[in-house]
């Protein structure tokens, strides 16, 4: 494996016919790829279409000018590449938000707003033939309203370019077409982290922030007027998540954490993790597929399927589904 205290990730494709089969299914082997991480800390993840970014190391265990190169990892070619360091003031990937062809990220320190992005390298000694490309970080030159640390909710409208973001008393919007932040209101969006758009439903739908273990939707908020009250959430009545509040250590096991991904088509996949007993390195992946629609009542409902994965599993967002595992080593 790795050195004394090192933790090592793999990155793993699920077949979602197995997970919709049901049952407990070992990971499959051999991971995609595995990563070795040094005791600095731990890594992070962003996905922007196919590609897969991973800090190796977060950049607040180093000096400015110290952090590493960060790794990019296309799914679909299944080919490594190098990408920038994380900017000062971008500690990890957790706020990122994908847009178009770009992966945007507010800053923790001095405002901005920064945009990665690939570009041509122009390099005259290519001998492959085509362009090289590279990913380069730009500032977009309005200043933001809020820094990555205030961020609470945030959601892509399905115009593909306005981006809205929730800090705990008000939401603003970016175009990313223009470059124009707009206030919104005095209000927030009632899902935690990132919510997704579904056609079927005409509506975003992420985790709801209260209450742990359901699933909400909401109708797109306007991206030009200025509104008094959030938009009107619906909640699933039914509690996706395998874990209960009350009961820390359920079947055996202990919630750690979860994560919701839109695959397209109105399906959706939570991965939860499950530490399997109080002492335990390794966990269990929970994974539950699931599509939503309105009854007769305009009601939230779901058709579920569920299936189960050893091991423990840390899923970047990505539409693509590949989940990322973590396991130390003693």
């Amino acid at each position: 494996m790795t050195a004394r205290g090192a933790i090592t990730y793999r990155e793993y494709k699920l077949d979602a016919d197995e997970i919709y089969s049901g049952g407990l299914h070992e990971l499959p082997e051999p991971a995609a790829i595995r990563i070795n991480s040094s005791v600095h800390g731990p890594m992070d993840f962003a996905a922007l279409g196919t590609n897969i970014f991973v800090a190796l190391n977060l950049r607040y265990y180093f000096d400015d000018g110290d952090a590493p190169a960060t790794i990019v990892y296309n799914t679909k070619t299944e080919a490594l590449g190098v990408g920038p360091r994380l900017l000062s003031g971008i500690p990890a990937f957790w706020a990122a938000m994908a847009a178009g062809e770009k992966l945007y990220a507010l800053t923790t320190e001095v405002l901005s707003l920064q945009a990665l992005s690939s570009a041509p390298t122009n390099n005259t000694w290519n001998l492959r033939g085509g362009d090289e490309m590279n990913w380069l970080w730009n500032s977009e030159p309005s200043l933001p309203p809020c820094s990555g640390l205030d961020v609470v909710a945030y959601a892509l409208h399905p115009d593909g370019r306005t981006i809205f973001m929730s800090t705990a008393s008000v939401t603003h919007c970016f175009d990313t077409s223009n470059g124009l932040w707009k206030e919104l209101g005095d209000w927030v969006l009632p899902f935690r982290g990132q919510a997704y758009f579904d056609h079927s439903l005409d509506a975003w739908v992420g985790i709801y922030h209260k209450g742990e273990g359901y699933v909400c939707c909401c109708p797109v908020a306007s991206r030009s007027a200025i509104a008094k009250r959030p938009p009107d959430c619906r909640m699933l009545k039914e509690k996706l998540f395998g874990h209960n509040n009350d009961k820390p250590w359920i079947c055996g096991g202990r919630y750690m954490d979860a994560t919701l991904t839109y695959m397209g088509y109105n399906r959706f996949c939570l991965v939860e993790n499950i530490l399997r007993h109080e002492k335990a390195v390794n966990s269990m992946l929970h994974v539950t597929l699931f599509s939503l629609k309105y009854d007769c009542v305009g009601e939230l409902q779901s058709r579920l399927k569920f299936g189960h994965a050893p091991g423990h599993i840390q899923c970047p967002r990505t539409p693509c589904c590949s989940l990322m595992q973590h396991s130390g080593c003693n």
